[in-house]
């Protein structure tokens, strides 16, 4: 009895950071979220590029930690190529979400309120100036360097 309850709670965890989720995948939220470093950024329903990906990750979350990195070189890249991105961090306490938030800079979104809330992270939205969602993708898709990720995408 016991090996399934552990079965099950790790099938659950799995499940909670990369699941399909379609609940994000017609518009972002008109939603302006304080950055780690004081000020509310832009709503997320606008961008200031033709396209815009947006992150959102929990502090929980293993895969997103593990994909910390990836993220970040990602997000240096895409600004180097004339695309806007953003992190959300959320889905916990504002505690572990400063944590967090401080591997992504100074202008990561803080959402402890829960203005995302997606069944599954991380979950990576590329996104339209208007905030309509473009494409989706759950999970963290593995890929050799940040162009080979921004091509994965859509964002190439």
């Amino acid at each position: 009895m016991r090996a399934s309850t552990i079965v099950l709670a790790l099938a659950a965890a799995l499940a909670a950071c990369s699941g399909k989720d379609s609940s994000v995948a017609r518009r972002l939220p008109d939603a302006r979220l304080p950055t780690l470093g004081g000020p509310a950024g832009q709503s997320l329903a606008e961008c200031p590029t033709d396209k815009c990906l947006t992150v959102v990750v929990a502090p929980w979350c293993g895969v997103c930690h593990q994909a910390a990195p990836d993220i970040v070189r990602l997000r240096r890249f895409l600004d180097a190529s004339g695309v806007a991105s953003r992190v959300v961090v959320g889905l916990a306490e504002i505690g572990p979400i400063r944590e967090f938030a401080a591997l992504f800079g100074s202008d990561t979104l803080l959402d402890a309120g829960g203005a995302m809330s997606p069944r599954g992270v991380p979950l990576f939205l590329v996104s339209d100036r208007t905030g309509k969602v473009l494409h989706v993708v759950n999970g963290f898709p593995q890929t050799d360097n940040a162009a080979s990720l921004a091509e994965a995408l859509g964002l190439r």
